[in-house]
C-alpha cells in the first residue's frame, strides 16, 4: 500500500479571514478556495503571536509554555525534534524551501531563504540570486526602510513577481516538486515570508484591491486599554495619527501579498497534476500567527485580539478527492495541533508529551472535545479563549488585564475588566485556565 505524500505550505502571518471562503475582504483566492472546497477547513488559534515563537509551536507541536520562546526577536532555536525529522525517520524524502530557520538542517534537500530583515546574501538563496541580477542594493534599501517605518511608508520596487522573495520561493518549490522521488514517500515544505512580512507586493499584485474598498472597520486606537491586549509594535504617536486612508493602503498591500501566496498554491497544484503519484499526495496550508490591520486602531501581531490569533488550516486530499465534511470547523484548536496532524496523515510517530494532537478524526466527521479552551502565550501574557469568553492574564502578577464576551462582543471592543459581569465569570475562567495549563509539561522545552 502506498503512503501519502505531503505538500506542507506555511504562509507567515496569514489571517484566517484573508481566505476568500470567509467573505471578509474583496479579494479572490481561487487556488486556496479550490483546496478548501474539496478539503477540511479549520480555524486555529495561534499558540504564540511573537516571532519566532509561533513558528516553533508550528514545527514542534509544543505550546509556547513548553518551548519557552515567548518574546519577539528571540533567536530561533535549532530544532532537532520537529516535524521534518519525524517524517525523515519514518522513511520520507524531505525537501524544504523558504523561511526555514531552525529546521533547515533537517531536510534531505533545502533552499534556504533568510529573514526579510537580513541584509546579507550569504546563506540566503534568494539574496544570492538577487545579487546576480544586481537587485541587492534596492532590496537592502527597502528592508531598511521597513525597519525604520514599518509598513506605513514602504519603498515600492518595480520588480517582477518571480523576483520578489515569495515569488522566488514559489518558483524554487515548483522545481523541487518536479524532482520529488517516485519510489518512496516524500514531503515538500514551502515556507513563505509573507503575507505578514510588512513588505509591499510586487508589480501586478500591488493593484489587485482598490484601497477605497478597505476603509471600513477602522476606529481610532483606545490608548487607555492598549497594553491590556498586546505589545504595541509601533510608537504610540504613530498609532494615534493613523487614519482610515493609511489603514486602507496597508490592507491593500497585505491582500496583494495574500494573492501572491495564493498564486504559489496554484503553482503547487499545477505541478502536482503532472506527477504520476498525484493520487496519493495531500496538501496542507497553515500559518503561525495572524496580524492586525487596523482593528481597534492597532497594527502588528503581538496581540490577544482575534485577527492576530485566528489562522487557517486547510487539509486537502489529492486532486479529484473530496472530504465528506464541508463545514468550516471552529473548535478552539491550536497551531500546536498542526505537526501531530501532519505526522498522523503521513503515518509516522510523533513524540510523546506534545501539547498538540492529531485532528484527522475531523475528516471522518467526528467531533474532538477541547477541555478548558485554547491557550496563547507571549511575552508576559497568557490568553485563554473559551466558547464564550476570552481572558488575558498577566503572568507575573496573575491579575486579569482584559476580558471579552465573545457572544455579545465578537469584535472585542469592550474590555469588561472592573465590571460586575467580569467578577461573575473570572473565577470560572481561572479554573478553566488551570485545566489547560496542567498538561503542559515543561520538560519538553527546546
Amino acid at each position: 500500500m502506498y503512503r501519502r505524500n505531503l505538500i506542507f505550505i506555511v504562509a507567515h502571518g496569514l489571517r484566517s479571514d484573508a481566505l476568500a471562503d470567509e467573505g471578509r475582504w474583496p479579494l479572490s483566492t481561487p487556488n486556496l478556495k479550490a483546496l478548501t472546497t474539496r478539503g477540511l477547513r479549520l480555524v486555529l488559534q495561534s499558540c504564540c503571536t511573537t516571532d519566532p515563537g509561533g513558528a516553533v509551536s508550528l514545527w514542534t507541536g509544543l505550546h509556547a509554555r513548553q518551548h519557552g520562546v515567548l518574546r519577539e526577536g528571540q533567536p530561533m532555536p535549532t530544532l532537532d525534534d520537529a516535524l521534518p525529522a519525524w517524517l525523515k525517520a519514518g522513511g520520507y524524502h524531505t525537501a524544504g524551501v523558504g523561511a526555514l530557520a531552525g529546521v533547515g538542517h533537517l531536510f534531505d534537500e533545502v533552499v534556504p531563504v533568510g529573514s526579510v530583515a537580513d541584509m546579507e546574501p550569504a546563506g540566503c538563496r534568494y539574496l544570492e540570486t538577487a545579487a546576480q541580477r544586481g537587485h541587492v542594493p534596492m532590496l537592502v534599501g527597502q528592508r531598511r526602510q521597513r525597519l525604520r517605518k514599518g509598513p506605513f511608508q514602504p519603498d515600492r520596487l518595480m520588480i517582477e513577481p518571480a523576483h520578489d522573495v515569495d515569488g522566488f520561493i514559489t518558483e524554487q518549490a515548483w522545481g523541487l516538486l518536479k524532482r520529488m522521488p517516485s519510489d518512496r514517500p516524500w514531503a515538500l515544505f514551502v515556507s513563505y515570508t509573507g503575507p505578514g512580512n510588512e513588505l509591499p507586493p510586487p508589480t501586478m499584485y500591488d493593484e489587485l484591491v482598490e484601497p477605497g474598498q478597505l476603509h471600513g472597520m477602522f476606529s481610532p486606537v483606545a490608548m487607555a486599554g492598549l497594553d491590556a491586549v498586546g505589545e504595541p509594535a509601533y510608537p504610540r504617536y504613530l498609532l494615534q495619527n493613523l487614519d482610515s486612508a493609511a489603514i486602507a493602503r496597508l490592507r491593500a498591500d497585505y491582500l496583494g501579498r495574500v494573492a501572491l501566496v495564493d498564486h504559489g498554491v496554484g503553482r503547487m497544484l499545477e505541478g502536482l497534476r503532472d506527477r504520476a503519484d498525484a493520487h496519493r499526495s495531500w496538501t496542507m496550508v497553515v500559518s503561525d500567527r495572524g496580524v492586525l490591520l487596523g482593528e481597534n486602531g492597532l497594527v502588528g501581531h503581538r496581540s490577544a485580539l482575534s485577527p492576530a490569533l485566528d489562522v487557517p488550516l486547510v487539509l486537502s486530499p489529492p486532486p479529484g478527492g473530496k472530504v465528506d465534511r464541508q463545514d468550516v470547523v471552529e473548535g478552539l484548536f491550536g497551531t500546536a495541533d498542526v505537526a501531530p496532524t501532519a505526522a498522523a496523515l503521513a503515518g509516522v510517530d510523533a513524540p510523546p508529551g506534545l501539547a498538540g494532537r492529531s485532528l484527522l478524526p475531523l475528516l471522518a466527521g467526528q467531533d474532538l472535545l477541547v477541555a478548558g479552551g485554547s491557550l496563547c502565550e507571549f511575552a508576559d501574557r497568557v490568553v485563554l479563549e473559551t466558547a464564550s469568553h476570552k481572558v488575558v492574564f498577566s503572568v507575573p502578577s496573575g491579575e486579569p488585564r482584559a476580558l471579552f464576551d465573545l457572544l455579545h462582543d465578537p469584535d472585542e471592543r469592550r474590555n469588561l475588566i472592573g465590571s460586575t459581569a467580569a467578577s461573575n465569570v473570572l473565577d470560572a475562567l481561572r479554573a478553566q485556565l488551570g485545566e489547560v495549563l496542567l498538561p503542559l509539561r515543561a520538560d519538553r522545552r527546546v
